[in-house]
């Protein structure tokens, strides 16, 4: 089966988890009563939708299994692995659309709440989230995760192995740095329990007995034929739409050409498959991203170069507007301490309608000494940090972009944006450069108060601009879950037999991505799913120590405290 090895990149009490418990098409749902026409959705509403995703065809085929998960990450293969353990007679599917297993959890750093909260713990935690995500979540999902985290981490972690390591980044992650380790590690365990683990299926489309009851779904495998599954239960675990702008932008309210999008098969076929039912619209999708990047969403400098780290995100950095005026202290989330902000920086340059990180020859000269604040992730900023980046062979091949400019003095690098922005102010652009300078002096105060230490001077030429966006690691929400990660109608009726996980379900992040949303979710999502699954779905029994006897005090040490989770 083929996994992803190598990347660059990103207590309660033990019983407390289970405690704390268009196209009208005549087959659309073949071999099901057939729906009223008004009952009908059309998923992703004006979206052209050119794969049909929500709309159910004639089959080639049709099997009869007990579940289906969709995806094989985090989401997919927690929910996947807890069920099969649960009830091993189950014939349990796992569909990946891609041809390798892992989908976006191969990038992900990892980081959880590795131990169950006491209920005090858990209200004082929640309140903490509601702050960080300005109040725009679901407290109830957010208590349930709090509480239950530590039996899904003793299951991941303790019961199955998977290694994590302390890189002194606040938060032991992945081995590696990336997600691939735990796929890896999770693969051949899948294979053994017996999962039926399919690549290069595409699921596009659920079979519904009514609007508020899933009997299965459709794919299509690698030969292009429709397979129906008719199954007890479903669980969504397709991650977000980041790869989608042309749906994204029907749900997002954000300028998607800023937007730099990461990952790969983040299509929204979930979304919209959950849209045929009494869920109806997915909604908001909130841009999971850490820092900016420079270039365009079509034209993009790349992620992996160092050149975007460097000129994307450093304390160092200097913003520019599209007057020609700095609008924040870049170094904020330093100042802060807070993952809160590290997270805001993103909208920030967002609020802003165009946005230029302007650097020059001593910065460059800095950079390749190894003289930088934070790297493409946590990972990265703790085992490369001092280490030279590599930024001449990227700044030629940029040089004739369009969103690149240059200049021998200030004033002629503001010319050049000035020709190309109608609004951008050469005269105030100068001056906000000499301020600039003046303050990393120390001849006078910075406006926004940063720090003196990083405030690096622009005065050797040549002079550079690139206009900046948001290097998005993911979208996140849309779904709408009740406790048991069953997705509900918008009075909070459950689908029957309708699961969804990750970073599909909303009630986690608001506007701001708040950190901690992307694999510790998936994987709580995943394991209440599964012991509904399996005790409702199923009609079998969901055994108390279903998470194993490793727990995470003996992997972390009894010292252990939760910190803010990554992920």
């Amino acid at each position: 089966m083929s996994t992803l090895s190598a990347l660059d990149r990103r207590t309660f009490v033990k019983s407390g988890f289970a405690a704390g418990a268009a196209m009208a098409v005549t087959s659309a749902f073949a071999g099901t009563a057939a729906l009223a026409d008004e009952a009908i959705n059309q998923p992703g509403g004006g979206y052209a939708n050119p794969d049909g995703i929500g709309y159910p065809v004639t089959a080639d085929a049709t099997e009869d299994v007990d579940v289906v998960v969709v995806g094989s990450g985090m989401g997919g293969f927690a929910a996947a692995m807890v069920v099969k353990e649960q009830a091993p007679e189950a014939h349990v599917v796992m569909l990946e659309k891609l041809s390798l297993l892992g989908g976006n959890t191969n990038f992900a750093e990892g980081g959880a709440g590795f131990l169950n909260m006491s209920h005090e713990e858990a209200i004082a935690a929640v309140q903490a989230d509601m702050i960080q995500r300005n109040f725009v979540v679901d407290p109830s999902l957010f208590y349930a995760l709090r509480t239950q985290q530590g039996d899904c981490s003793d299951w991941l972690f303790g019961k199955h192995g998977v290694v994590i390591v302390d890189y002194g980044t606040g938060q032991p992650l992945y081995e590696g740095g990336h997600g691939a380790s735990m796929i890896a590690t999770l693969t051949p365990q899948a294979e053994e329990l017996g999962i039926d683990i399919r690549l290069e299926a595409r699921a596009f489309a659920l079979i519904l007995a009514d609007e508020y009851t899933v009997n299965g779904l459709q794919y299509k495998d690698s030969e292009g034929k429709v397979i129906q599954l008719n199954a007890k239960a479903v669980v969504i675990a397709t991650g977000g739409m980041n790869s989608n702008p042309d749906l994204l932008k029907y749900y997002s309210n954000v300028d998607l050409g800023k937007i730099m999008p990461l990952g790969i098969g983040q299509d929204g076929d979930g979304h919209l498959m959950v849209e045929q039912t009494a869920h109806r619209r997915t909604g908001l999708q909130t841009i999971d991203a850490f820092f900016s990047g420079i270039g365009t969403q079509q034209d993009p400098c790349g992620f992996e170069t160092d050149l975007n780290t460097a000129a994307g995100f450093q304390f160092t950095s200097v913003f520019v507007n599209q007057y020609g005026k700095r609008f924040y202290d870049e170094s904020f989330s330093f100042n802060t301490g807070s993952q809160l902000f590290f997270t805001c920086i993103p909208q920030v340059v967002l609020s802003q309608s165009q946005s230029f990180s302007i650097f020059d020859e001593s910065y460059i000269a800095k950079w390749e000494a190894g003289e930088w604040q934070n790297g493409k992730c946590g990972y990265d900023s703790a085992v490369k940090h001092g280490q030279p980046m590599e930024i001449r062979e990227t700044l030629e091949e940029v040089k004739e972009k369009d969103w690149f400019y240059q200049g021998d003095t200030i004033e002629e690098l503001g010319q050049a944006i000035a020709a190309d922005v109608e609004s951008f102010d050469v005269d105030t652009f100068v001056a906000t450069i000499e301020a600039y300078n003046a303050a990393a002096a120390g001849e006078q105060a910075d406006e926004y108060g940063k720090p003196q230490s990083f405030m690096w001077p622009l005065q050797t030429a040549p002079f550079y601009a690139a206009k900046s966006g948001v290097n998005a690691y993911n979208t996140n929400g849309g779904i709408h879950i009740n406790t048991k990660a069953q997705v509900v109608d918008p009075n909070g009726k459950a689908i029957k037999g309708l699961y969804a996980s990750g970073i599909a379900t909303a009630g986690w992040d608001s506007q701001v991505y708040g950190g901690g949303t992307n694999q510790p979710v998936a994987l709580w999502c995943s394991c209440v799913a599964a012991k509904d699954i399996v005790e409702n779905r199923l009609g079998g029994t969901f055994a108390e120590d279903w998470m194993g006897d490793v727990p995470m005090t003996s992997i972390l040490g009894e010292g252990y405290e939760n910190a803010n989770p990554l992920g």
